[in-house]
């Protein structure tokens, strides 16, 4: 089963989209294990160093742009279900601040998502991002959470 975890420039604060993010951030516990870590807002290379301090060797780096590939949560699922089956362990999902990421980390990206062609909030993204990584896994154990 996948490790996931969610980088994310921005930090904790009193927020109604943080609270959401937490709570699919419990709900996919049910499922694997996810960790979310808020790293400190910057300049894209202070930003490029906590990204760097936090990632693990070996980790399937995928990186959040809008510029990136579109897929639906079905794909998502498929995707989840691929990475079980190829025994990729470790995956970190890459959300940038104000500026985006840090271009260095797009390169070293193995894949390049948009959850929508459209500029998010690094706030939304995480929201967005748990919420479909936790309907992807409902669609996986064949719970009634997602409708066609």
């Amino acid at each position: 089963m996948p490790q996931l975890r969610i980088l994310c420039i921005g930090r904790n604060a009193k927020d109604p989209l943080l609270q959401s993010a937490d709570t699919y951030l419990q709900r996919l516990a049910k499922f694997t294990k996810v960790e979310l870590l808020r790293l400190k807002e910057g300049t894209l290379d202070f930003e490029q160093k906590q990204f760097e301090a936090k990632l693990i060797p070996g980790e399937f780096l995928v990186a959040l742009d809008e510029r990136g590939n579109e897929q639906t949560t079905r794909q998502l699922a498929e995707r989840l279900q691929q990475w079980d089956l190829e025994s990729t362990t470790k995956i970190a999902f890459l959300i940038g601040g104000a500026d985006g990421l840090p271009p260095k980390l797009k390169e070293q990206a193995r894949q390049t998502w948009a959850l929508s062609k459209l500029t998010l909030p690094h706030r939304m993204a995480q929201v967005l991002l748990l919420e479909q990584l936790y309907r992807a896994y409902t669609i996986n154990h064949g719970m009634p959470y997602h409708r066609d």
